[in-house]
C-alpha cells in the first residue's frame, strides 16, 4: 500500500484518477520529441537503445498517449488511481 507522503506524489491525482491505461512501446508521437518521463518516479522512457533511455515501453494514458507510468509506479498506483487497463 503507497503512503499518503509516498515522494513520488505530486498532484497527479489532478490527471491521473480514473484514466484508462495501455502497455505500450514509446514512439515519437511529437515533432522533436525524443523521451518522456513516467509521472511519478521522473524515469526516463524513449527509443530503445537510445543514449540516457531507461525504458523503452510502458503505459500511456489510452486516449491521448500523453502521460507514461512505469511498470513499477503502476504497480504501486494502480488501486488508488483506479485506472482501467485497454486490452487489445
Amino acid at each position: 500500500m503507497v503512503q499518503p507522503d509516498d515522494w513520488r506524489l505530486q498532484g497527479q491525482e489532478g490527471y491521473l484518477v480514473g484514466r484508462e491505461l495501455k502497455w505500450s512501446a514509446w514512439r515519437t508521437t511529437r515533432e522533436g520529441w525524443d523521451h518522456d518521463h513516467c509521472a511519478f518516479c521522473w524515469v526516463k522512457f524513449g527509443r530503445k537503445g537510445a543514449e540516457g533511455v531507461d525504458l523503452s515501453a510502458g503505459y500511456v494514458t489510452a486516449d491521448d498517449e500523453y502521460h507514461w507510468v512505469c511498470e513499477a509506479c503502476f504497480e504501486d498506483f494502480r488501486p488508488t488511481f483506479q485506472w482501467a487497463v485497454q486490452t487489445e
